[in-house]
């Protein structure tokens, strides 16, 4: 089902060229020319604190740093890009590996412009999820847990050579 799903949204749902510039901008950034990259993303204050209903379970940050730190004494990655909304995870995360940790932040992207107020705010939210999404695709492995997000990387990436998803059951 992955191989049609991303057959499918290569051939209907192609992500713009500009788009991918700039990812392809950002990633020289944050690793150069590294492809010796594991990703990580966990969701946090959405999804622990509201527990909606139907909706994964997430795992705790400690498990989480844990098994990358596993994955990394195994692996031995240059970099470990990082995708979370929690200010708290986050910086958990930072402390946990030092300098090896990168991120997308605002600074790394073309801020969306427009003249309606508020708007700019969610648009660049958006936009930072997308990028963080696109990345997290191209990473040469994975953890992560189930999420809508989660989807949206293994549906665009073309493979990782290891994954680890956490599925703790459902709220």
């Amino acid at each position: 089902m992955m191989n049609f799903w991303h057959n499918f949204s290569n051939k209907y749902m192609p992500i713009k060229n500009k788009i991918m510039n700039e990812v392809k901008i950002i990633m020289k950034k944050l690793f150069g020319h590294s492809k010796n990259i594991l990703g990580v993303m966990i969701r946090g204050t959405d999804y622990i604190k509201k527990k909606p209903a139907h909706h994964p379970i997430q795992p705790p940050v400690e498990q989480v740093i844990s098994d990358t730190k596993k994955f990394d004494n195994e692996y031995k990655y240059d970099f470990i890009f990082f995708a979370t909304e929690d200010e708290e995870i986050k910086n958990k995360f930072l402390s946990a590996f030092d300098n090896k940790v990168k991120l997308v932040t605002r600074k790394d992207f073309i801020e969306i412009k427009n003249y309606i107020s508020g708007i700019n705010e969610v648009l660049n939210y958006m936009k930072n999820y997308f990028l963080n999404i696109i990345i997290l695709s191209k990473c040469l492995d994975i953890i992560t847990s189930r999420t809508s997000g989660a989807s949206g990387i293994f549906v665009l990436t073309k493979g990782f050579r290891h994954s680890k998803v956490y599925f703790l059951g459902t709220y």
